[in-house]
C-alpha cells in the first residue's frame, strides 16, 4: 500500500507540476494590456479628441505624467517640469553647464528640435529607461532610450511660445518607422520593448469605443481603456487583413497604406496614415469650396484598401473628414480607431486592419 500510495502521490506531484507549466506557459504568451487615456478637450471646437499613455518612470524617478500617445511620430519627448527640478527649467533652455545624471536619467546638453503640425518643440536630448501604461500593467523599455526633454512649444506660423493646461506634457511617438531629432535619434519606445515569450515582437488596438467625455488630464477626471495590446499572439495576424506598409516619403517617419477615400462622386487615392496623434481623418485634396474645408454631418463615406475590408461610415459632426490640400497623404485620425483593430508587426513590416471588433 505505501509503494502504491508513494507511486500515485509522484503522479499527482508531477500531474500537478505539468499543469501548472502548462497554465504558466499558456499566461506568458498573453499579450501585455495597456491602458490608454480618452480626452476629449473642452471648449470650441469641439469634439477634439486624443488618446494619451502615461509614463511612470524614467530610470528611478517617478514622472507619473500622461502623454500625447501618437502612430504618426517617432520618440518621446516630455516637458521639462515633469522631469525635472523647477530651477532647471526656463523658457530659455535647460540650466545645465555639463551632462548630468538624476535618478537614472541622463541629461545632455546637447539641444535638439522636434516638428509636429502645427508647432516646434526645443529641448535636450536626455536618455532613461523608461516605464509607462498602468501600475499593474507597467511596460518597460530593455535599457536606457533617448528622448526629448523640452523647454518649450512654438506655434510655427507665429513664432510664439504656447502651452497651457490644453496642450499635451509630450508626445510618446511610437511610429516604427525613422526617427526624430538630429540624425534620427529618437526612436519609437515600442522599439525597446521586450515582448513575452512565444509571441511577435509589435502591438495592436482594440477599438476604443465611440464614447467621450470632456476632460483634462489635470483634473484626472479622464477615462481609461484597455485598447493596446503589447506583443502578437500566434494566429491572431489571421484575424486581420495585412499590407506591408511603405513610407511615403524619406522626410516622413511614419508607414503608410495605399488606400482611397470616397465621399459623394469624389475619391481621394493616397499613401494613408494611421494616426492617433490626430482627431480628424484628413483628406489631401482641395475643399468642394473655400468656405467648407470639412464634411458636413450626415455624409456617407468609405475607405477602400486593396486587400483589406472597406469601412463604410456615415459623418456625425463637423469637423470629423477635413480637407488639408497642403497634405501629401491621407489621414486616419482617432475616429478610425474607435470601432476598429490596428496592428503593427515590426519585423515583417506590416500593418493590419479589422473591422469592427
Amino acid at each position: 500500500m505505501g509503494k502504491h500510495w508513494s507511486r500515485f502521490t509522484s503522479l499527482a506531484l508531477l500531474i500537478g507540476m505539468l499543469a501548472s507549466h502548462s497554465l504558466s506557459a499558456k499566461a506568458v504568451e498573453l499579450p501585455l494590456d495597456v491602458p490608454l487615456i480618452k480626452l476629449e478637450y473642452p471648449g470650441n471646437p469641439p469634439n477634439i479628441r486624443m488618446l494619451y499613455v502615461k509614463v511612470l518612470f524614467l530610470g528611478k524617478r517617478k514622472i507619473d505624467q500622461p502623454l500625447l500617445f501618437d502612430t504618426g511620430s517617432s520618440g518621446m519627448t516630455i516637458d521639462c517640469a515633469a522631469v525635472l527640478p523647477a530651477l532647471m527649467c526656463s523658457e530659455k533652455g535647460i540650466k545645465i553647464q555639463h551632462n548630468q545624471e538624476l535618478d537614472g536619467i541622463t541629461v545632455t546638453t546637447q539641444k535638439a528640435v522636434m516638428h509636429y503640425g502645427t508647432y516646434d518643440e526645443y529641448g535636450n536630448i536626455a536618455s532613461a529607461r523608461v516605464t509607462f501604461g498602468g501600475p499593474d500593467s507597467p511596460a518597460s523599455t530593455e535599457a536606457s532610450i533617448p528622448f526629448l526633454i523640452r523647454y518649450k512649444e512654438v506655434r510655427r506660423s507665429t513664432g510664439e511660445i504656447v502651452g497651457g493646461p490644453l496642450w499635451p506634457k509630450g508626445t510618446f511617438g511610437v511610429s516604427p518607422v525613422g526617427g526624430g531629432g538630429p540624425n534620427q535619434l529618437l526612436k519609437s519606445p515600442m522599439d525597446a520593448v521586450r515582448v513575452r515569450a512565444g509571441l511577435q515582437r509589435g502591438f495592436y488596438f482594440s477599438p476604443i469605443g465611440t464614447e467621450w467625455k470632456t476632460c483634462t488630464n489635470e483634473e484626472a477626471s479622464c477615462p481609461e481603456v484597455q485598447a493596446l495590446h503589447i506583443g502578437i499572439p500566434e494566429g491572431l495576424k489571421g484575424t486581420f487583413k495585412l499590407k506591408r506598409w511603405t513610407r511615403a516619403s524619406e522626410r516622413f517617419n511614419f508607414p503608410t497604406v495605399d488606400s482611397c477615400i470616397s465621399w459623394g462622386k469624389r475619391t481621394s487615392c493616397r499613401p494613408t496614415l494611421y494616426d492617433t496623434g490626430n482627431s480628424t481623418i484628413m483628406i489631401a485634396e482641395a475643399p468642394p469650396a473655400r468656405s467648407n474645408m470639412s464634411l458636413d454631418s450626415g455624409v456617407s463615406v468609405v475607405v477602400k484598401t486593396q486587400g483589406i475590408d472597406d469601412w463604410n461610415f456615415v459623418t456625425t459632426y463637423k469637423p470629423e473628414v477635413e480637407f488639408v490640400p497642403a497634405l501629401a497623404h491621407n489621414i486616419m485620425g482617432i475616429r478610425y480607431f474607435e470601432t476598429n483593430s490596428v496592428l503593427f508587426d515590426l519585423d515583417a513590416k506590416e500593418i493590419g486592419v479589422r473591422i469592427g471588433n
